[in-house]
């Protein structure tokens, strides 16, 4: 009998998430997922590894296991990991960030690992209600799908050390500053907006582009099309502070993607977090926020939206940044954020 109610209560203690990837420090610390792990430790433990099969503790003490961007590395043994998970009780959290990884070719393995995903998930995460339609095999797994609006981004600025920061890169009040921010990767079409920018030859007009490259190949193409005085760069790793201050002295912030990859965009929340307006591809997160009217979409269209933002001027502009900085403190705030978490994980 004291065995049996050992068991018993081993099977109602459930206070370990494991996140993966378990990034929260060090230059591959990303800002979503440090921000997720902060709202998940208000109530459980997390882990950043799966339990092994032999590890029957650990197992049962799982609540859940929420997996970001793992399409292209996933194998048979974390398959069978996440099997033992789901079976020791755990519910397997996909959250479904793209269409397919970025950087990878769609290739036959991840299409399957993709599948396999959204139907051995108890819980496919969504970031936009847009995206619902993109889930493998969605006429069968989409009842499973659950939108929880995307994290916010902390404030970190301290407004006397915005005049240090223009001075840095050569900014007078009066420029009209477009930026680009977040990591330097191909699939984000940095060039597009690069060549956009150079033919509109906009008076009084910069084009920063603030980030770590991905590669130091690709951060050399990038600097040898940047040759023009009303061109900054700074492509490194930047600081969380560092970032808030470049998002400070911003008017519009450019998203130039136009890979078939992509759903949502950080850059898009941060950016709207901290009042500036975007420029924005048709993406799904786009959608389901453009009846807002409190930013722009490209629709492939780069140069003349960004003719259009400058035409708007700064203050309207920032009226718009206003406008969206309100609209995502009310919706996707930490608390909504927390108690949508809760209600998957109850």
């Amino acid at each position: 009998m004291a065995a049996k109610n050992c068991w018993q209560n081993l099977m109602k203690i459930k206070d370990t998430v494991i996140y993966i990837p378990y990034y929260v420090k060090g230059d591959k610390n990303n800002a979503y997922t440090f921000n997720m792990i902060k709202l998940l430790k208000e109530k459980f433990i997390v882990a950043g590894s799966l339990a092994e099969p032999a590890d029957v503790l650990r197992l049962l003490r799982t609540k859940a296991v929420f997996l970001n961007w793992i399409e292209a590395d996933l194998d048979y043994k974390m398959k069978m990991q996440l099997l033992f998970h789901k079976l020791t009780g755990a519910k397997i959290v996909w959250v479904f960030h793209n269409k397919y990884p970025h950087d990878a070719a769609l290739s036959r393995r991840i299409v399957q690992n993709m599948k396999w995903l959204a139907r051995y998930s108890s819980i496919i995460m969504l970031h936009s209600k847009s995206s619902r339609k993109y889930i493998p095999n969605a006429a069968r797994n989409k009842k499973k799908s659950v939108y929880i609006p995307h994290v916010l981004y902390e404030q970190q600025i301290r407004k006397n050390d915005i005049a240090t920061i223009k001075a840095e890169y050569g900014i007078c009040n009066a420029d009209f500053v477009f930026t680009i921010f977040g990591m330097v990767r191909p699939y984000k079409n940095i060039e597009g907006a690069i060549e956009a920018f150079k033919k509109l030859n906009l008076n009084n007009a910069r084009l920063l582009i603030a980030g770590n490259p991905v590669n130091k190949k690709y951060a050399e193409k990038i600097t040898r099309l940047c040759k023009e005085e009303n061109i900054i760069l700074d492509l490194k790793y930047l600081s969380n502070y560092k970032l808030d201050c470049v998002l400070e002295i911003s008017d519009v912030i450019v998203i130039p993607y136009k890979d078939r990859s992509s759903m949502n965009s950080g850059v898009m929340i941060h950016a709207f977090s901290k009042g500036k307006t975007v420029i924005a591809p048709d993406i799904c997160m786009a959608r389901d926020m453009a009846a807002n009217n409190f930013f722009y979409m490209h629709h492939g269209f780069l140069k003349k939206t960004m003719a259009k933002a400058y035409e708007n001027g700064k203050d309207m502009n920032r009226k718009m940044g206003e406008k969206a900085q309100d609209y995502i403190l009310k919706y996707n705030n930490h608390k909504i954020v927390r108690e949508a978490l809760d209600n998957i994980l109850c």
